[in-house]
């Protein structure tokens, strides 16, 4: 396969030191290797002054080989980005992210749920069409069930209960809602400091030191990817944060971190 520029594999970003452009192309390893090779940081480059390049894999026989480039304020080129060691800057990005069904605000129980009755029951009850959990009075009770799967209908002394309606999307089990995920980096002038400040956020609730104003009551963030790379002179820390999906937020029991 060919070196190619990854689909959505270009990126500018822009805080009080300049403007930063990253970009991604994806090929086989040998590929990404030579790619790598043909350039040092410090090079100049059609973006900048290249300040980083990194090789990854991403999946089987695919790799990423990644440049970043630097520029100043200005936009010229720059051989050594002034950035102050532990300084972060933040890039906020839009993603979608998976929920179950039963979160959406529309949410009705026929859309995952088959309805069961008993032997001797034929008809639907009103409620079939507007009921939003699972619960019933005592009388409904005795002749309705709830099920995921016809297998879960039960028996009793007067036979096998059996569905009388299918759910309206049968197989249903979560939705996308769109989402933010907000990265901070910062420069360090070792491995072990960039370390120290990854070390013990991934999949733990916390906050992003810059949210862009976008934490309204009960919604959190979960950090779900921290890295640490090399650009040949100095340490990039990395992490990712997720916004949750709704206001009712990561479930604290499950995530440990700092909002627990």
């Amino acid at each position: 396969m060919a070196l190619t520029l990854k689909y959505q594999g270009r990126q500018r970003e822009r805080n009080d030191n300049g403007f930063t452009t990253t970009m991604v192309w994806t090929g086989t390893q040998e590929e990404c290797e030579a790619f790598a090779a043909e350039a040092a940081p410090g090079d100049p480059g059609e973006e900048g002054t290249l300040d980083s390049v990194r090789i990854y894999q991403d999946g089987g026989n695919i790799w990423n080989v990644e440049r970043r480039y630097k520029q100043d304020q200005n936009g010229s080129y720059t051989n050594k980005p002034n950035i102050v060691y532990g300084r972060k800057s933040a890039q906020l990005h839009c993603g979608m992210l998976s929920m179950p069904i039963e979160r959406n605000k529309n949410y009705k129980t026929h859309w995952n749920y088959y309805l069961a009755a008993a032997p001797s029951v034929t008809s639907v009850p009103e409620w079939w069409e507007t009921a939003k959990n699972t619960i019933m009075t005592n009388a409904d009770a005795q002749k309705y069930r709830w099920v995921l799967n016809p297998s879960e209908c039960p028996q009793d002394k007067n036979g096998m209960w059996r569905t009388i309606k299918d759910p309206k999307y049968k197989g249903l089990s979560s939705y996308d809602i769109s989402t933010y995920t907000i990265t901070e980096i910062a420069k360090f002038g070792s491995a072990k400091s960039a370390g120290r400040m990854i070390a013990g956020k991934l999949n733990q609730l916390g906050k992003p030191e810059e949210d862009f104003g976008l934490t309204p009551p009960g919604f959190n963030w979960k950090c779900d990817n921290a890295e640490v790379s090399y650009n040949g002179g100095d340490w990039f820390a990395h992490l990712t944060w997720t916004r949750s999906g709704d206001n009712k937020g990561w479930i604290t029991e499950i995530y440990g971190g700092l909002d627990k």
